[in-house]
């Protein structure tokens, strides 16, 4: 059993792929997209480092009480803890839950070395965020340049990622709110912020 350092999670969200879904955002990359929507996940440092046991435990409790369909996994970078993310997909595998990754590699690359957890991701987006390719035509995908890989069948006939529009998750727990969703719901076709509280 590995250590996870993970920058946050949700038990479940309905805007991070299709169905309900566990989400992990995992703490720390090194690809340096200009414009990354998550700036706080970026550090190399320690935030929730935990075992991954005690995320398998929150995973089930998640499949109990919401019917989690599957995890989404993002960051920071996934890959940058292999260790960890072949466990989880291992364990998601197991529980017959989906798996969909997001990574600023290449797939072509991560297939060198990262074969076998690929071969267990039900869907990976691929590739680095470059601000002047947005785009804002695709759920979730940050930029032209990349790619929905449907690795596995259990999506082969699903659009979620091709859908023209983004949403907005806030949930509230004991006194305490979590907004989520796509940043483009904010944005403006040049990709400027807009979003504004009175």
């Amino acid at each position: 059993m590995s250590n996870i350092n993970i920058g946050k999670f949700l038990m479940n969200s309905e805007i991070e792929g299709p169905g309900t879904r566990f989400v992990i955002w995992f703490q720390g990359c090194t690809i340096g997209c200009n414009g990354c929507s998550n700036q706080e996940l970026l550090a190399l440092e320690p935030k929730f480092f935990i075992p991954t046991n005690l995320i398998f435990e929150k995973i089930l409790e998640a499949k109990e009480l919401f019917n989690i369909e599957g995890l989404t996994l993002l960051g920071g970078e996934p890959f940058l803890q292999p260790e960890a993310l072949k466990e989880i997909v291992d364990f998601c595998v197991k529980e017959n839950l989906t798996v969909i990754c997001f990574t600023g590699y290449l797939y072509e690359k991560l297939l060198e070395e990262y074969g076998d957890v690929l071969s267990k991701i039900d869907i990976l987006i691929d590739g680095p965020f470059i601000m002047r390719q947005l785009d804002i035509k695709r759920r979730l995908i940050g930029s032209k340049n990349q790619r929905v890989w449907k690795l596995t069948n259990r999506y082969k006939d699903c659009d979620y990622f091709e859908q023209p529009h983004s949403e907005v998750e806030i949930q509230l727990y004991n006194e305490r709110m979590s907004m989520n969703g796509d940043g483009v719901v904010f944005d403006n076709e040049k990709g400027e912020f807009i979003f504004k509280v009175k």
